[in-house]
């Protein structure tokens, strides 16, 4: 399977992310993180299955959430740039 790598940008884009949707529900940063790791699966399996957003960076929007994984497929790994 190919390796996801997440940038420190994106690590603390997912962070914020998360605190936000638990502040305003508990238990909804959970639901979000569920939503990024099918994501992020989906991705590991087709990773050129989001459109180009700016080259060579991609963006999948996520379902239900006003978010979305921007990355860069690379033959052997794909590097998330920012969420």
């Amino acid at each position: 399977m190919i390796e996801l790598i997440l940038l420190l940008q994106a690590d603390l884009d997912l962070q914020a992310a998360f605190e936000r949707y638990e502040d305003y529900q508990q238990g909804r940063g959970e639901v979000f993180m569920r939503q990024l790791d099918g994501a992020f699966a989906l991705l590991r399996q087709h990773p050129e299955i989001a459109p180009v957003y700016a080259h060579p960076y991609r963006r999948m929007l996520m379902r239900e959430f006003p978010y979305g994984v921007f990355y860069e497929a690379q033959p052997s790994r794909i590097v998330v740039a920012a969420i």
